[in-house]
């Protein structure tokens, strides 16, 4: 909620300062003056206060007139005198009841970016302010940093601003600038339609609809808010997913391969995390716990074993040394066919890459073929329906054969190149898979190949020393496999402890998904529609009440898509909804605008809404609307803020009239000529001193 409590305007000349004080109360307050005495100087004070100028437009020029710009007189034919230094403040209030005055100048002083508030009713009260702070507007960040002005005033209404999409795919918040066209319609543009006009330059994606979701406090927009976060939070769980397997690949692949990690989380992962690390050990693929524990007991038992002299074992040496040279042979001679079959695979995954590029491409042209042949395009028809694409006549002789079959027809041709795409993707897949397990293979056969030329030179060495010496080899090959059995379980390891991590992730996963799935459907819930309902049978009450012409006040509706006023026609027996444009006349397009701007004002008192409690009208009297209607909508209006609310209306209509028609129903504040006005009380010189000290 927010109050407008006092509104002061200062423009100082050389000679004299020209001020305005306007004091607001609860209810409907109507400023009364002449045409061009300042009605819509002071409304459009409100918005710059508040720094909510790019509501009307995307362009940054101060949005009041000369008077508190250029040039200022006292009366019509009065001379102009320059302008050199002006202000707006602005005290407002909000529903905790703390009030603060926001001060922006306009020309001669600070920055026009920059927002002094201070906390304390300083105008109403002339007290001195309790504190008072800086801040900055109309620019980056001024919605979401702190120093940011529009923070601040979000802060202080109480709302929680939905995030919203863009139509560039990112995200920001539902900026006030795109709120406020809702509660004040100024009089240049405000009344040119129903719903805003809502800036359209923030890019926001179906903004009027974002905006009344919010306003109205509608459980669709809090669904769709969920329903984006969800799906954000699973796309960053698929993020973390493929980054930790990457690195569960990449540790695998050091030894030989992975098996059972599926490449995206998965509820049964989440519930059971289970993969299959393998390595290539002799001439078999094995489970590394397998391996682990293998290596674990040869490890066990030569530690336990005794180190024999080397004439005890010469004999072993020397058949060891035969076995290990056919050892050797034999796996030089397998590691040269797995590095022949590695380079075969690799040039079968090449041509696999180049044919499923070459489809995509064949699938992409067809496509667009296809596009072009719907829109009307007969210039690709020739060469399978035999036509000469030059003369249009038929193709009956010819040098080559005549073949009866016909080629296919675009569609045909797009569902063959999707199933060849489809078969070759598969192929290419297939052939990575094998790539990685043949790199496996060779590391395990290299590894293994490595292991037994060491230990042959080893035991060639063995033989040259004394016999009477221990031997080295049963040292040197316990170290081997106390140094191999690290390696194993470091790995294993870095597993384990990825998997722990695959599982949080596959857990929040799931978890998210459920969600998402749970959620209702991206549309009104009961209660929304409920309040929707609400909102129109307050339209109709009203649009009967301001002598609605252009259809029966009944038959309007509001659009479940936009909330955009409707009509309902009846054809045939049937009921068509179509839009409101240019069959409502003018001025019933006024009458519609009051009706949809005051029910949803109203709504705030029988549901449960976002609404602030104030609505501004400029000139609401506009396309020399009736008399009698234009009193009877600010009688709605006195009636609707009556028991809490603001609303605030300039006219331009007679003051007798104005005061006859209204009988004490509202704050009236009447100016006989010009609302700025020079003080008589304040040496001007003094005064303009004071406030550019």
């Amino acid at each position: 909620m927010i109050k407008l409590r006092h509104l002061r305007l200062r423009s100082f000349t050389a000679e004299r300062t020209y001020k305005a004080d306007i004091a607001f109360k609860d209810g409907l307050n109507i400023i009364q003056a002449g045409n061009t005495s300042g009605k819509s100087t002071c409304l459009q004070a409100i918005i710059y206060a508040l720094g909510l100028e790019r509501a009307l437009g995307p362009q940054l020029a101060i949005p009041l007139p000369y008077a508190m710009r250029e040039r200022i007189h006292a009366a019509e034919k009065a001379e102009y005198e320059s302008v050199l230094q002006s202000f707006v403040e602005l005290e407002i209030e909000n529903e905790a009841g703390q009030i603060a005055v926001v001060h922006r100048d306009v020309v001669g002083g600070k920055d026009t970016k920059l927002i002094r508030v201070a906390f304390g009713s300083t105008l109403s009260t002339g007290l001195a302010p309790m504190e008072q702070r800086d801040f900055y507007v109309l620019d980056g960040g001024a919605a979401v940093q702190e120093d940011g002005f529009h923070y601040f005033l979000t802060s202080f209404l109480g709302w929680d601003l939905p995030i919203v999409s863009r139509f560039d795919g990112n995200e920001c918040p539902l900026y006030l600038e795109t709120i406020f066209p809702m509660l004040f319609v100024e009089q240049k543009r405000g009344w040119s339609t129903i719903q805003g006009p809502f800036p359209t330059y923030f890019r926001i994606q179906d903004v009027a609809r974002r905006v009344m979701e919010f306003l109205l406090d509608l459980d669709v927009a809090q669904y769709r808010r969920q329903r984006a976060e969800l799906r954000n939070a699973i796309a960053e769980f698929n993020n973390y997913w493929s980054l930790e397997r990457i690195k569960l690949q990449d540790a695998a692949a050091k030894i030989g391969r992975m098996r059972g990690l599926p490449e995206k989380p998965t509820a049964e992962f989440a519930q059971e995390p289970e993969i299959d690390l393998q390595l290539f050990h002799d001439g078999e693929w094995i489970r590394l716990t397998e391996l682990v524990t293998e290596i674990e007991e040869d490890v066990a038992v030569l530690e336990t074993a005794q180190t024999p002299m080397i004439d005890t074992i010469a004999p072993e040496i020397e058949a060891r040394i035969a076995f290990l040279r056919f050892q050797v042979d034999a796996e030089t001679a397998v590691l040269e066919a797995v590095r022949n079959e590695h380079a075969s695979e690799v040039q079968d995954s090449q041509a696999l890459t180049t044919r499923v590029q070459a489809l995509e491409i064949d699938l992409r042209r067809n496509k667009d073929a296809q596009k072009l042949q719907r829109l009307g395009s007969d210039l690709g028809k020739a060469a399978y329906e035999h036509i000469c694409p030059t003369c249009h006549q038929d193709v009956t002789n010819e040098l080559l054969p005549t073949v009866d079959s016909v080629g296919m027809a675009l569609e045909e041709n797009i569902s063959f190149v999707k199933s060849q795409l489809e078969l070759y993707r598969s192929a290419l897949g297939a052939s990575k898979e094998r790539l990685q397990e043949i790199a496996g293979r060779f590391r395990g056969v290299d590894r293994s190949l490595q292991d037994k030329q060491q230990e042959l030179r080893s035991l060639r060495q063995e033989l040259l020393r004394p016999g009477t010496s221990p031997s080295r080899t049963a040292i040197e090959n316990l170290v081997r496999q106390q140094n191999f059995l690290a390696q194993l379980r470091s790995i294993d390891d870095l597993a384990l402890s990825l998997i722990d991590d695959l599982q949080h992730i596959a857990k929040g996963w799931a978890e998210a998904t459920s969600t998402l799935r749970n959620l209702p459907e991206d549309n009104l819930t009961a209660d929304d529609r409920k309040k929707v309902e609400l909102l129109t049978s307050k339209i109709i009450e009203q649009l009967a009440a301001y002598g609605f012409r252009s259809f029966e006040a009944d038959e309007i509706a509001l659009s479940l898509d936009n909330f955009r006023p409707l009509v309902r026609a009846r054809k045939d027996d049937e009921v068509i909804e179509k839009e409101i444009n240019f069959e409502v006349s003018a001025s019933d397009a006024i009458r519609l605008k009051w009706a949809y701007l005051l029910a949803t004002f109203e709504l705030k008192r029988a549901k449960s809404t976002n609404h602030p409690g104030l609505v501004v009208f400029d000139e609401p009297g506009q396309q020399e609307i009736r008399s009698g209607d234009l009193f009877a909508f600010l009688k709605r209006a006195s009636l609707a803020s009556r028991e809490s609310g603001q609303v605030i209306v300039s006219t331009s209509e007679e003051l007798e009239l104005v005061v006859g028609e209204m009988q004490g129903r509202a704050h009236i504040i009447d100016f006989p000529g010009f609302i700025l006005q020079p003080d008589p009380d304040v040496p001007p010189q003094d005064d303009f001193e004071v406030q550019l000290g």
